[in-house]
């Protein structure tokens, strides 16, 4: 067998990884990478799911991602532009994933890289190894018991060792704290919530 034949496995690189996620997920382009991480920040995502199964023709891939929002079960699609189809079409789709519980969630570049949504996410998950020290971790949330307050309202409170907002940025990718992503760019002033189930 020649190596040209092997199957290409992807990379870590080439895997997208949260609490939220039920298994590593193939990131096949950049957009359902940014994708994936807005949703791992947004608190009404409670999964993030990796389905493989055969298609319905050409028209709906049923292998892919599914989000799992509190308003429903999404199977994701991602496109540079949305194709442009028929309201009759896209009704025969909904029905077709309709059947097996799912609804349709498209997508665009417009849709993904709106601000400050994408800036944010895209911030926040610039973070993700930082270490934060037990002591620090504690400390925060022991602050955020207090409820939902700024970040430089919770560096007051807290007094952590470490960078306060480059702290709380990982603990948001380990879903143990939320920071707001959607009205303003991230800063000070961004609300930061303790980490709730859905």
């Amino acid at each position: 067998m020649r190596s040209s034949q092997l199957a290409r496995r992807p990379t870590a690189s080439q895997l997208f990884i949260s609490p939220k996620c039920e298994v590593a997920i193939p990131i096949r382009n950049l957009l359902l990478r940014d994708v994936l991480e807005q949703a791992s920040l947004d608190p009404e995502v409670r999964a993030i799911r990796y389905r493989q199964a055969p298609n319905f023709g050409a028209q709906v891939a049923l292998t892919g991602v599914i989000i799992d929002r509190t308003d429903g079960r999404f199977m994701l699609a991602v496109y540079a532009s949305k194709p442009r189809r028929p309201p009759e079409e896209f009704d025969r789709l909904e029905r077709m994933l309709g059947g097996i519980g799912f609804r349709l969630l498209e997508l665009d570049a417009h849709d993904i890289k709106s601000e400050p949504t994408f800036s944010n996410a895209r911030e926040i998950w610039s973070h993700q190894r930082y270490e934060v020290p037990l002591r620090d971790r504690l400390k925060i949330s022991a602050a955020l018991e207090e409820g939902p307050q700024s970040i430089l309202e919770l560096e007051d409170r807290a007094r952590p060792s470490c960078d306060i907002l480059r702290a709380l940025c990982a603990l948001a990718c380990e879903d143990l704290v939320e920071i707001s992503i959607t009205g303003m760019p991230l800063g000070t002033f961004s609300i930061v919530r303790a980490r709730h189930s859905v």
